[in-house]
């Protein structure tokens, strides 16, 4: 009798400290957090006179085109990619780097050796191997779901997923800064995505700032407050930037549709609000796409997701985009469709601006 209650002691013990264990392995944010800069100090400053160009891509974790996963459509299969499609992509993104050669690369969806549902394999280190030590010297990453274990029956595994940013140029600072969460449960919520923006400093040859911003708002945040709420706070971030007279550019997935008079929501109304909150943002500032490309007879040109669902055969939908502050003339702006479709459910947004 003895034996059992000492077992049964054990086994609570023992399921309180690996609870504790999974409970503590989750992060906990602050509304503002200084996050590490890797930099070669042999990276130059960016010369103002020169031409910016900037390329926003949300890889989908490398997990490649040849998927349905479970929560991409109702029973969907797919639970993880394989180890070979991870490599592969990696391979691609690579590729589509090195030949599109923009200064900034703007990455969301990076895990890292931590996440188990790609084998935890370094997703940084591998890109950056495949590109070059020299070709991006400068980095800065900002972790936006983290935790040890996280009890979903699809997972059941460690998650570690970050926005990355790449440089040619010298970066001198990084923040991280929280968006507002969604409003799940209290034991989903400590294990669900915490959305954010990472702020890069970029160095230039003159007293010009400028700060580079990369962003993946929540998915699944139709019908509540959510997208609002995210694009208030990242607003609020641009209006101070604005106050101190720095040039910005903003990239990411927003998932959100543009404020293109409905054309978009028409086709997919259960998706996304019918009052896109990024109307705020395109009032105020430039964009890639302009609302004259999502508005005209060739708007197809810039749609940005083609979703893994076996019934679409093609991009169908814009809800990534890179903004720039008034300080930037567009030179060029457009959606990389042609060579990207294998690659990711998200295609390349790039964006060359000169500063006025």
């Amino acid at each position: 009798m003895k034996l059992r209650l000492y077992g049964l002691l054990l086994l609570v013990i023992t399921s309180w400290v690996a609870g504790m264990l999974i409970w503590t392995s989750v992060p906990s944010y602050p509304p503002l957090l200084e996050v590490a800069v890797q930099c070669d100090r042999a990276a130059p400053a960016w010369p103002t006179s020169a031409p910016l160009k900037v390329m926003s891509f949300n890889v989908q974790y490398m997990a490649g085109k040849g998927y349905f996963f479970y929560y991409d459509v109702e029973n969907g299969p797919d639970r993880r990619p394989s180890v070979a499609a991870v490599a592969s992509t990696l391979d691609r993104v690579a590729e589509l780097i090195r030949d599109e050669s923009p200064d900034l690369v703007l990455l969301q969806e990076i895990n890292d050796a931590d996440d188990s549902r790609t084998h935890h394999v370094e997703q940084l280190t591998e890109l950056q191997q495949r590109l070059g030590a020299a070709a991006y010297p400068c980095s800065a990453a900002a972790w936006y779901w983290k935790a040890g274990l996280v009890p979903h029956p699809k997972i059941m595994g460690a998650v570690s997923m970050k926005l990355v940013t790449l440089s040619r140029y010298s970066l001198s600072a990084a923040r991280r800064h929280q968006l507002p969460l969604m409003d799940n449960d209290f034991v989903t919520r400590h294990f669900y995505f915490q959305r954010a923006v990472l702020e890069t400093r970029l160095d230039s040859d003159s007293d010009t700032q400028v700060a580079i911003l990369n962003t993946h708002f929540d998915a699944w945040g139709a019908g509540s407050n959510l997208m609002a709420a995210q694009t208030a706070t990242t607003l609020e971030l641009l209006q101070a930037l604005d106050a101190g007279n720095v040039a910005w550019v903003l990239g990411g997935d927003f998932n959100m549709l543009p404020p293109d008079g409905g054309r978009q929501w028409q086709r997919l109304a259960r998706q996304y609000d019918a009052q896109t909150a990024l109307a705020s943002l395109y009032r105020e500032y430039g964009a890639v796409p302009a609302l004259e490309d999502l508005t005209g007879p060739d708007a197809a040109r810039w749609y940005t997701h083609f979703p893994n669902n076996p019934q679409i055969s093609a991009p169908d939908r814009t809800i990534d985009y890179i903004f720039y502050s008034p300080q930037w003339r567009l030179l060029a702006g457009r959606v990389r469709q042609h060579d990207t479709l294998d690659v990711s459910d998200h295609l390349p947004v790039i964006a060359e601006l000169q500063l006025h």
